[in-house]
């Protein structure tokens, strides 16, 4: 629902509003890093680092799709995931030099072991191949015409759906927060 949801926003959006005319400077690379807590047993702490472009479709509206690297630790696993997630930015206050926007995507991501482990309260094994999604609030602050700072908070999701069966579904849930730097190309 975390991608499916923000691409019918996306679409009506697109396809009910005016395109900006003035609208400047819309494509952009961004690369952030953060971390996450997860607040179910075993509490996963999860760095992660994302590399993306972000493309302004209006002034309060963008898409953009990320390259994740995750490293989910705690007393069970001790593992790396890469991830691809396509994503939408709704951005409810947008000024020339500070936006804050509400960020929601889905996709795909793929674990070297499976995960989540067994634990000594939960013996349900994981997947290699899960869905992961992030949603939170982020801010952008211009630092030059083309370069600017990212940060907020998010959620991470990370199961495979039950499409192993529940046996196989334990999840991972967590917030955290992000910083992060883009430039307009």
């Amino acid at each position: 629902m975390a991608f499916f949801i923000p691409a019918v926003a996306v679409g009506a959006s697109v396809l009910l509003t005016k395109k900006d005319p003035d609208l400047k400077n819309r494509l952009s690379v961004y690369n952030e890093s953060g971390f996450s807590w997860g607040y179910k047993y075993p509490n996963t702490f999860i760095p992660q680092n994302n590399t993306g472009i972000n493309f302004m479709l209006r002034k309060w509206l963008s898409i953009g799709a990320d390259f994740e690297a995750v490293f989910p630790r705690d007393n069970f696993n001790n593992t790396t995931g890469l991830a691809i997630r396509p994503f939408a930015r709704f951005y409810p206050v947008s000024r020339s030099n500070w936006r804050l926007y509400f960020e929601s995507g889905g996709g795909f991501i793929y674990l070297f072991d499976e995960f989540p482990k067994p634990t000594d309260r939960d013996a349900r094994l994981g997947t290699h191949l899960n869905g992961i999604t992030k949603y939170g609030v982020g801010s952008e602050i211009t630092l030059s015409g083309k370069a600017a700072i990212l940060f907020g908070i998010r959620h991470l999701h990370i199961s495979n759906g039950n499409t192993s069966g529940v046996e196989r579904n334990p999840s991972h849930d967590s917030n955290g927060f992000f910083v992060g730097f883009s430039c307009s190309l």
